[in-house]
């Protein structure tokens, strides 16, 4: 008996140990665990709020486009309403030159206003009449001499009116080249900002999601990588104005004379025919920032973009994606369906299709329109082939 209850002693001591021993055990494992499920959470939540400012920087950036847009949509409205004033205008001289044009003739025809007083001396009847003839010619004449100030008035506003066009067509043009920068400024921080995001989402991610992250920020890094080196794109050619000559080198050595650059002007492929002619069917379609479509309208990389696809070519949007995408030629290997490229000072914003004879259609700050590189070789980055 006195051995049993030794046992049982024992026993429950060994059971109370190993259960201060379990629990002991236990309590910092649970512990261990819900510390790491908050730390979890506490990262995620960061990692959630650094990518929401990724997404605020972006949305930044675009409301600065879009108020650009709003500037650049308002200078077109002021220069269709300054262009229809001018119409009026021309039209109101244009009535008034046929009427002093006859009063004119008339006047000849008498040989000069004292001929027309003294026609009306000569062929009254009575005082009565003679004052009354008089009267209607000073009336007329004078009504001659109205319509002669009101000629001169509108003329002087004419002057008003084609400088006002002037000074808003420079502008037009000062804000068509601003959003096109903007825009390869946002292409840009969209590629860096992306791997960014993937950046930080990988590290919140299972195992298989982490590596599917990981291949797409490799893949926007390397985009970012690209649009940035193109950043460093400028124009490779000065045009000298008074001759509209050009030098690749972009400087006058010593007051020598620049080289023109000689622009090759080969046949293009059926698809590129193709292309252009549907670029063509726009031509006068004003100018939509971000239009890639005929229902919207269209932008440079936009008009490129959509008449290629009628043509069964496939293009990135972008002028800067379109830039990349194509085989760099030199601009005597140039020929018709080529793409032309052009930059302000930073990165490629702008494209035209190449036509030949140096010439190009684009859509630009006057719509969509053929035009002579001439102008634009000031800008001019370099030609690049579909493939």
């Amino acid at each position: 008996m006195g051995k049993r209850n030794k046992w049982r002693k024992s026993m429950v001591l060994a059971l109370a140990l190993a259960g201060g021993l379990l629990f002991n055990t236990v309590q910092p494992i649970e512990a261990h665990a819900e510390e790491t499920s908050q730390h979890m959470i506490d990262k995620k939540a960061k990692i959630d709020a650094e990518v929401k400012n990724l997404e605020k920087e972006l949305d930044q950036l675009q409301q600065e486009i879009d108020q650009k847009v709003k500037v650049f949509n308002q200078v077109q409205a002021d220069i269709k309403e300054v262009d229809a004033g001018i119409v009026e205008t021309e039209k109101r001289i244009e009535q008034r030159s046929t009427i002093l044009s006859e009063r004119m003739a008339a006047y000849q025809a008498q040989d000069n206003t004292v001929g027309v007083y003294l026609s009306v001396v000569l062929e009254s009847k009575s005082f009565a009449d003679l004052m009354d003839r008089v009267v209607a010619v000073k009336t007329l004449m004078d009504a001659d001499q109205e319509l002669v100030n009101q000629q001169e008035a509108d003329k002087a506003k004419l002057e008003e009116q084609k400088a006002t066009l002037d000074e808003k067509q420079k502008e037009l043009q000062k804000q068509f080249q601003e959003l096109q920068q903007k825009e390869s400024e946002m292409e840009v921080k969209k590629a860096e900002n992306q791997a960014k995001s993937l950046a930080l989402k990988a590290q919140i991610a299972t195992k298989q999601e982490e590596e599917r992250l990981e291949a797409e920020r490799k893949a926007a890094e390397e985009e970012a990588a690209r649009l940035r080196a193109l950043q460093a794109a400028t124009p490779v050619v000065h045009v000298n104005n008074n001759n509209n000559n050009t030098n690749t080198s972009g400087k006058n050595n010593g007051g020598s004379k620049p080289q023109p650059i000689i622009v090759g002007s080969g046949s293009g492929t059926a698809s590129s025919g193709d292309a252009i002619s549907t670029a063509k069917q726009f031509l006068g379609r004003s100018y939509v920032w971000g239009g890639s479509n005929p229902t919207t309208g269209f932008d440079c990389s936009g008009l490129v973009q959509w008449s290629y696809k009628q043509a069964g070519v496939s293009l990135p949007r972008t002028a800067s994606q379109q830039y990349l995408s194509t085989k760099r030629i030199s601009a005597s290997e140039a020929r018709v369906g080529d793409l032309v490229f052009f930059s302000y000072g930073s990165g490629v914003a702008h494209v035209g299709i190449y036509l030949g004879n140096n010439t190009m259609i684009d859509a630009q700050n006057k719509g969509v329109v053929i035009e002579s590189l001439d102008w634009w070789n000031q800008y001019l980055v370099g030609f690049g082939r579909i493939q």
